[in-house]
């Protein structure tokens, strides 16, 4: 049984513990720390038998952990001790020349199946035993935008613009290699594969439900479990309620929605874990073809805003509006038709002081992206595949000519919100996808990743460019997608200041007193 020490920083948790259930669905042994000790042990004295208890170390490289003491003390401990160690790149960040002569592993712009993959190979060259159970490595491959040629658009080009061109693209299609290795290592191994055991100190809330959150638990594996107890050093406290801190979900279809009336809002919880945000070179080439498909004059240049992917983790659960802000909500009641329609005609900063009115806020770009994403990373909220009759685009009722008559909905411009149930997300929200394009807080900025530290999150900067997700009635399918991005320069006195196809829709930061409440 392989025995792997995570040293991590406490700003990458949850990545830490992502990365922790695939090792250990590989048949390892983690040791991963957290910030509470059990009873009876010192923290410091914890650490010291899970360093020597350990064959190897992965350190988790980010910005944070980089300057992290306590994670220095770890990886050089490793180093005096002769143990390996396997670097994994989180986020780019100045690497301890000491590390910076071990090759890491590229979890930053690869794909997580493919950079888990090559983690796998890396560990067992350095001897350790591991079954690998991650999926068929010629289908997880998918090469980052730096090995295909990917260049950005020209700054300020924006979905209306469709620039002509063709982005070059070199495909590298390795990895027989790495298919051969984890096949000959799989037939070598015959450790059973024990559960993840997580030192944690985070007590499950007790006025919590299981109608209101399900409770994590992993899934089966092919190999028999081990009847004797885990070599972890730490052992576990009160199971953590799946989405909250310290259990993040890992896939769309283990979670349950959670919706809930607070402040005399309809909100559906969004819970902790990551995702690959942007798209993939392939995903823009299809985006590509069907925007063509309609327009018959569009190319990679409209989509490579969305490049490369990167990998955004989120600590904390949030609460999101399960639609778009009608003009009920907002007050506009006879100013325009219908209460339960979406609220349009209004800026970014109207958007804002709004949400703010309700003690809430806008979305960022990513927290968006993630609603209708999830960990699986689809497409569109409902899965990969479009399919007209689930959102509010341009179709058949549409008053544009390049409205796609194979779908009607008898909808002209906006529809009521909540009218597509069937378009729900994975946390149960509606209309992400169509009806009203979205403002988020996020000022509109590429190439990716995206960085929330970077000034993109500044509520005082009126005057630079906003993103908008989720794509409108009288627009494309290809805008449609969960990663398609637009933008707007606020203050510039045109009438895209406001638009009738642009809404919003507002987001609240979470505590476990929300569900307490009634």
């Amino acid at each position: 049984m392989a025995r792997i020490f995570i040293s991590y920083s406490r700003t990458d948790e949850v990545f830490a513990r992502q990365l922790a259930e695939s090792l250990s669905g590989m048949g390892a042994d983690i040791w991963i720390d957290v910030e509470d000790i059990p009873v009876g042990m010192k923290w410091s004295s914890a650490i010291q038998q899970g360093l020597d208890a350990a064959e190897a170390m992965v350190v988790i490289i980010s910005p944070e952990s980089m300057t992290s003491r306590n994670v220095e003390d770890e990886w050089q401990y490793c180093l005096d001790h002769n143990k390996p160690i396997v670097p994994v790149l989180l986020r780019p960040a100045k690497i301890h020349f000491q590390l910076n002569r071990i090759q890491y592993i590229d979890f930053h712009q690869q794909p997580y199946e493919l950079s888990l993959r090559q983690l796998y190979v890396e560990l067992s060259r350095k001897g350790l035993t591991l079954a690998p159970n991650t999926p068929d490595p010629a289908l997880a491959y998918r090469p980052a935008p730096h090995q295909m040629g990917v260049r950005p658009v020209a700054a300020g080009a924006g979905k209306r613009n469709l620039v002509l061109g063709l982005g070059a693209i070199g495909v590298i299609a390795l990895l027989a290699l790495i298919a051969f290795l984890s096949q000959s290592q799989s037939q070598r191994s015959a450790t059973p594969t024990p559960a993840l055991v997580l030192a944690t100190g985070i007590a499950q809330d007790p006025t919590a439900t299981s109608t209101d959150v399900p409770t994590a638990t992993l899934p089966p594996t092919d190999q028999p479990t081990s009847t004797s107890p885990p070599a972890t050093l730490a052992p576990t406290s009160t199971p953590v309620t799946l989405g909250l801190p310290g259990n993040p979900v890992m896939s769309n279809r283990s979670w349950t929605p959670v919706r809930r009336t607070l402040g005399g809002r309809e909100l559906v919880l969004v819970p902790v874990g990551c995702f690959n945000m942007g798209s993939t070179p392939q995903q823009v080439e299809a985006a590509a073809q069907q925007c063509s498909d309609t327009l018959g004059q569009c190319s990679r240049a409209n989509y490579e805003d969305e490049v490369p992917t990167g990998l955004v983790c989120f600590e904390q659960p949030f609460w999101m509006d399960v639609t778009e802000v009608t003009n009920g909500q907002y007050g506009s009641a006879g100013a325009f038709p219908g209460d339960a329609y979406p609220r349009t005609n209004l800026t970014w900063n109207d958007a804002q002081a709004y949400c703010q009115s309700q003690g809430m806020r806008l979305p960022t770009e990513a927290e968006w992206e993630y609603a209708a994403r999830g960990p699986d990373g689809w497409v569109y909220p409902w899965g990969n595949a479009f399919d007209g009759s689930r959102l509010n685009y341009c179709e058949g009722d549409c008053q544009y000519n390049w409205k796609d008559t194979a779908f009607r909905d008898g909808y002209a411009t906006t529809a009521p919100v909540g009218s597509y149930p069937a378009g729900a997300s994975w946390v149960g929200a509606l209309d992400l996808a169509g009806n009203v394009w979205e403002w988020t807080s996020t000022i509109y900025s590429y190439p990716y990743p995206y960085l929330a530290s970077d000034g993109r999150e500044n509520p005082s900067d009126p005057g630079s460019k906003r993103t908008l997700r989720g794509g409108s009635w009288n627009w494309i399918a290809a805008d449609t997608r969960a990663m398609s991005r637009d933008d707007f320069a606020e203050n510039t006195q045109t009438r895209f200041e406001s638009s009738d196809w642009y809404g919003f829709r507002c987001v609240r930061d979470f505590t476990p007193a929300d569900f307490a409440s009634p």
